[in-house]
């Protein structure tokens, strides 16, 4: 084992977290400064929608969509609530998620991800 490499590996990796800006290090993957206030947005509309404790984890990213057809770009949503895991996906950017795209909040039971593949 080369341990000049490993060192320099170590080395590379610590002064990367120190360069790092304050607030990038949990940054989304792919997420531009652009969008960051809408990933916000709407975290902050799920969690008043359904009721989620600031404790439990809300995780929102915008994709590219996967299937000839649909949108260019899709929001997706990932949250906990009292232990269950729920997914939401909306057919729109980020930009343009309302809370008129999220269902109900009586709906929710609809949305528990139970880890099978979706329709969409």
């Amino acid at each position: 084992m080369n341990f000049d490499l490993v060192g320099q590996r170590i080395f590379s990796g610590l002064h990367a977290l120190q360069t790092l800006e304050t607030g990038m290090m949990f940054r989304p993957i792919g997420a531009s400064r652009d969008n960051l206030p809408d990933l916000t947005r709407i975290e902050q509309l799920v969690r008043d929608i359904y009721r989620i404790n600031p404790r439990e984890i809300v995780l929102v990213s915008e994709d590219a969509g996967a299937k000839p057809g649909y949108p260019a770009r899709e929001t997706n949503i990932v949250f906990w609530k009292s232990g269950d895991r729920f997914r939401l996906r909306v057919f729109a950017p980020v930009s343009r998620v309302t809370m008129a795209d999220l269902p109900v909040s009586w709906l929710l039971p609809a949305f528990r991800d139970n880890g099978e593949a979706d329709c969409c």
